[in-house]
């Protein structure tokens, strides 16, 4: 009599109660297998700050590496126009591919610098300047004596005031800019630090468009840069 009086109380309990019942059930059996947490991931390291600009001394302490390349720092601007791939100044022959080319730390006695590379048979950009056409430098430079010459006859001065630079880019479109600066030989390889400051304000971004052209000078040596910069034509 007994055993039927519970069975009676057993199915009389409603469904919802048999629903909870399940749902402890498998939330016991989740907890047992789930995996204990390990610990929290660490965060990667946030990446080195830049090298200063070629020409300054590194802090004490600056670990060399064999190539680094430059950061891109440029202003705001509109929708960016296309990267350099030709530069053609007819008055000295000269029609060169452009290629990018970033920085290396070099060190001179117990001070280390930054130095910017040159291509080889090709012109340079500098990877964080300007691109033709935009506002901002556009830095090219060139050897003079070796891997091609392209800059020969600018280390040369043979340009001169008025004369037309062409730059073309990746989609075709050509940009004309005219010479409007022609630097003296810059003392470059023993110089001051002040003085080399003062040569790397040429390649630094500025607030109209330009082209600056840098090479070296005299043809058996390196001793000296010769800086060209030519403003772009509306």
């Amino acid at each position: 009599m007994m055993k039927r009086v519970k069975q009676t109380i057993t199915n009389q309990r409603p469904l919802s109660f048999w629903l909870i019942f399940a749902a402890v059930l498998m939330l016991l059996a989740a907890c047992q297998s789930a995996p204990v947490p390990g610990p929290a991931a660490t965060a990667s390291p946030l990446p080195p700050a830049s090298l200063p600009a070629p020409g300054v001394e590194l802090p004490a302490g600056t670990t060399p590496a064999a190539t680094a390349q430059a950061e891109v720092t440029s202003l705001p601007e509109p929708p960016a126009r296309a990267e350099p791939n030709r530069l053609v100044i007819p008055v000295i022959d000269l029609d060169t591919p452009i290629v990018d080319v970033g920085w290396q730390v070099v060190e001179r006695g117990s001070a280390r610098y930054t130095e910017w590379q040159t291509a080889d048979n090709a012109a340079g950009r500098h990877i964080n300047s300007a691109r033709p056409g935009e506002t901002g430098n556009v830095v090219l430079s060139g050897h003079h004596n070796t891997k091609g010459e392209v800059f020969r006859r600018i280390s040369e001065q043979e340009l001169a005031p008025g004369d037309a630079v062409y730059l073309y880019d990746a989609q075709g479109q050509r940009f004309t800019y005219r010479v409007s600066e022609i630097t003296e030989p810059l003392l470059e390889v023993g110089a001051s630090d002040e003085q080399r400051l003062a040569n790397a304000q040429y390649i630094q971004p500025t607030t109209d468009a330009r082209v600056t052209l840098v090479t070296c000078w005299p043809y058996w040596t390196n001793t000296h840069r010769i800086v060209v910069v030519a403003t772009l034509v509306p």
